[in-house]
């Protein structure tokens, strides 16, 4: 008996080789939405299946998607999973997505410099005390993690407090979507030798300050907090770095004589 297609008819999806693998995904995704292949309103299936299909890694698929739907091109529905759109405009935005998938990690966390230092400020200046207790809850969730998974879901989790705290419903959003589209890069700090550790250091100091209403300390502890983990992504980056190197120094010459 043959093996059947896990691609449905018209769905022509290829495995993904290439370096920056969410930047293919995104684009093979995005032309099936524009050419048609995937309508508006159909639903896509589930990031696990998709990630097996393209031949890469959840975190890869969810960067990937994340992208897409900042560009307008899909979105989530709450327990009901994942649909194309493609409204008036929708196509515009393609070009901020190819831009913001090229703007690179380094990029991404400089935005996040610029950005929430001053989010801490505010949320230390501003909070409720409803806001505090969330904060409070969503640090001992941290300290009890054991699974890295987990802890990186805690992660985005922890800094969404804080920008709920500001009270200022943008504020949240853009923090939310900065950290979608930085899952790879969370990942790479707290998978690092001391990520995790280092990292929920930098967050009970950070919530010190903000439970003491002490703005400036909560600013210069985000963003040493932030400069941390641009440490934790150098260092991850530069052993990948040299594994592909010694990797690649093991490999037979194509100009050598085989004797």
């Amino acid at each position: 008996m043959a093996a059947k297609d896990p691609n449905p008819p018209g769905l022509n999806i290829q495995p993904v080789t290439r370096l920056r693998a969410h930047e293919e995904v995104a684009r093979q995704l995005r032309d099936l939405v524009e050419a048609g292949t995937l309508s508006p309103g159909t639903q896509l299936p589930p990031e696990r299946d998709l990630a097996q299909r393209f031949g890469v890694s959840r975190a890869t698929m969810r960067q990937a998607l994340s992208a897409l739907q900042s560009a307008g091109l899909i979105e989530s529905r709450v327990g009901k999973g994942t649909f194309t759109r493609l409204e008036e405009g929708a196509t515009a935005n393609v070009s901020r997505l190819a831009g913001a998938l090229r703007g690179g990690v380094h990029d991404q966390l400089h935005l996040r410099r610029l950005l929430e230092p001053q989010i801490a400020r505010e949320a230390a200046s501003h909070s409720a005390s409803s806001d505090l207790e969330h904060l409070r809850q969503c640090l001992a969730r941290q300290e009890k993690c054991s699974d890295v998974e987990k802890f990186i879901e805690e992660d985005s989790t922890f800094h969404l407090a804080i920008a709920h705290a500001t009270g200022n419903l943008l504020v949240v959003k853009m923090v939310e979507d900065i950290h979608e589209l930085l899952r790879d890069s969370r990942e790479r700090s707290l998978t690092a030798d001391g990520g995790v550790a280092r990292s929920l250091e930098g967050h009970r100091r950070i919530t010190e300050a903000i439970l003491g209403g002490d703005g400036d300390a909560a600013y210069d502890s985000m963003m040493a907090h932030l400069l941390d983990v641009e440490r934790l992504n150098l260092e991850t980056a530069t052993r990948s770095n040299r594994s592909v190197t010694r990797a690649h120094d093991r490999e037979p010459q194509g100009n050598e004589d085989p004797g």
